[in-house]
């Protein structure tokens, strides 16, 4: 099923909108309730033959996505994302930014920062997994493996580590293995070994950029990444960079 949410925040007396200040009309219908048929609309165009559930909440829209998703069990969130003009690739809404540092659940968030010559496919066909070895690796490769499964897409599994602090054979046995092990969790039969490619940070690169540049390269529908609070080294936890790979990416990316 798929459950589209709209949050209405708490709105003044008055509003603005293109810079001049209007009075709310109290005679107009209540604005959830204009939501709710705009919503319905939307269901029955976009999703004719799907199961849809709409809801109309009042309240801080970060929160009440995140409530909402916990109280409901939701497996996934949806969101696109925003910012405008000459820092949209600095800046994501704040309702996505406060929705992925909040959630446990994954989310999947619209390219932000997207580019005439790279148009990510609706239904994946190539997904880079980009792992640090550390607590989320598992989760992150057991989703982008199930994903691909579903989608018949290809799997690239991205390994990125600071320079100088590992050789060329460790990480690729760490990840094989890492691999392996998510696959077998999850029942899933890998066909043909998992290709997986050496990812050094270079001086002066962010981790944001070089997983940009690989997801560029791969011409990539789908960056599945782990993502949690920040804690110890910065290199040594690609978890915390999650924001700016969102920011960064030119395809849509699955925060898990």
């Amino acid at each position: 099923m798929v459950i589209l949410l709209h949050a209405v925040p708490p709105l003044p007396p008055v509003y603005f909108e293109s810079g001049f200040m209007y009075a709310l009309d109290i005679h107009s219908p209540p604005i959830p309730v204009i939501m709710d048929r705009r919503l319905r609309k939307f269901a029955a165009e976009e999703f004719p033959r799907m199961e849809t559930r709409c809801v109309v909440l009042d309240g801080e829209p970060a929160r009440v996505i995140v409530d909402y998703a916990r109280d409901n069990k939701a497996d996934l969130i949806a969101l696109p994302t925003h910012g405008y003009g000459l820092f949209r690739r600095a800046l994501l809404g704040s309702v996505t930014s406060k929705v992925l540092h909040d959630s446990t659940a994954p989310v999947w968030t619209s390219a932000h920062c997207c580019e005439a010559g790279h148009r990510a496919h609706p239904q994946p066909r190539v997904i880079v997994a980009a792992v640090d070895l550390k607590e989320k690796t598992q989760g992150a490769l057991q989703v982008g493996l199930a994903v691909a499964r579903d989608t018949g897409a290809a799997v690239e599994v991205m390994h990125l580590a600071p320079e100088g602090q590992t050789s060329p054979d460790q990480p690729k046995r760490e990840v094989e293995l890492a691999v392996a092990t998510a696959a077998f969790a999850d029942g899933i039969y890998l066909e043909r070994r998992a290709t997986h490619d050496m990812q050094i940070t270079t001086e002066g690169e962010s981790i944001a950029s070089l997983v940009r540049r690989v997801a560029q390269q791969k011409r990539a529908d789908l960056v599945v990444i782990g993502r949690g609070r920040i804690h110890g080294h910065l290199l040594d936890q690609l978890h915390s960079h999650a924001y700016s790979v969102v920011c960064e990416s030119p395809c849509p990316v699955l925060s898990v």
